[in-house]
């Protein structure tokens, strides 16, 4: 019990010093973020988060999509079930969609900021 408590508090210490080190906005920063970007460097930065943002759609796109199969592997498959995580596994791959598009925008701006 000792040892895990203190494996935890030792990972919360870890990922909060990783968390510390990013260069990337946090998400209750990005408004500031974007209103504020003039330079490469800021676009390139709201870039990595829209990506990094993207990818977490993306994973939560798939994850439904493997519940919905899962459920639908039931011999009486609850429908209502399958359709809740199919309508999720698409909102989110079109969240995911949109934010690479947001990412790919905002590399073009950075490519553009410096010339």
């Amino acid at each position: 019990m000792l040892k895990n408590k203190f494996a935890l508090g030792l990972s919360s210490l870890v990922l909060l010093f990783l968390t510390a080190c990013t260069a990337m906005p946090l998400t209750s920063e990005i408004s500031d973020a974007i209103a504020h970007a003039t330079t490469a460097a800021d676009h390139q930065q709201i870039a990595n988060y829209f990506s990094e943002t993207a990818a977490g759609y993306e994973a939560e796109a798939s994850r439904h999509e493997k519940m919905a199969n899962a459920y639908g592997g039931y011999p009486r498959g609850p429908i209502s079930y399958i359709s809740h995580c199919r309508s999720l596994q698409q909102g989110f791959s079109a969240a995911a969609k949109d934010a690479r598009a947001l990412e790919q925008a905002h590399r073009q701006l950075a490519a553009g900021a410096g010339k």
